[in-house]
């Protein structure tokens, strides 16, 4: 049975006088052909027979990695197994993995125009499998919806919420949360960049067709350009048509 699967280790500065000993994998597992987040999938790292299951998120956190290579083995029922030897480095790492049903191919990510593409690093990125990401298709099908919609539904580990500043308007949020103001467990935010900068304006002023692509990471596994000091758990980045 053919299977890909795409993984990736991203870099992180550290100072080296203090570097983590061990390291904090947190593995997304998907749905091979829709994207959609797969909860309760096993995660295993047979050489060091620890596992985790993934959330409803379709994120497993596994912390206290030693680094160098590692066996992952990842199962779900009504999926093909998978394993694939996954290289560990630095305070945490992101790899996304993609399983194919019992029965069914995955077709290899295309990456769409020349290197110097404007949107080079956003295909490269989405060959990689390093987030989750929307195309350019993706976003004209849902050419009668708020962007806000789209974003929340197609990626699962964000959600729509009322903006408290604009009566009637949405804003992003990721579902992690954590304790900031008075010891209250409050949603996280996102940090949005559009082309590159960043974007701090109402995300329903962009129509879905304006743009050519999305991508999502959890803070811990957004690309080095794109993560910032910040109490915010997610990264969005949006990229316009040119």
């Amino acid at each position: 049975m053919a299977l890909v699967a795409f993984v990736v280790t991203p870099c992180f500065r550290v100072d080296a006088q203090n570097a983590p000993k061990t390291s904090l994998v947190i593995a997304g597992v998907t749905d091979g052909v829709s994207g959609a987040p797969l909860a309760n999938a096993e995660v295993s790292l047979s050489d060091l027979n620890i596992s985790a299951r993934t959330d409803w998120s379709g994120e497993a956190r596994i912390p206290n990695i030693s680094p160098g290579k590692h066996k992952f083995e990842i199962r779900m029922a009504g999926y093909a197994p998978l394993d694939v030897d996954l290289l560990v480095q630095g305070d945490s790492t992101g790899p996304v993995f993609r399983l194919a049903k019992v029965g069914t191919t995955l077709e290899p990510v295309k990456v769409a125009g020349q290197s110097s593409s404007y949107l080079a690093a956003f295909e490269s990125r989405r060959a990689q499998g390093r987030g989750r990401y929307l195309t350019a298709a993706d976003l004209e099908k849902n050419q009668n919806r708020s962007l806000v919609a789209v974003i929340a539904q197609a990626f699962g580990g964000l959600m729509s919420s009322p903006d408290p500043a604009r009566a009637g308007h949405n804003i992003l949020m990721t579902r992690r949360t954590g304790s900031r103001h008075m010891n209250v467990d409050v949603h996280c935010g996102l940090d949005i960049y559009l082309d590159g900068s960043p974007y701090v304006d109402d995300l329903d002023a962009l129509h879905p067709t304006e743009l050519a692509g999305v991508e999502y990471y959890p803070t811990e596994s957004a690309p080095g350009e794109y993560r910032r000091l910040t109490d915010n758990c997610g990264v969005l980045v949006l990229w316009s048509k040119k």
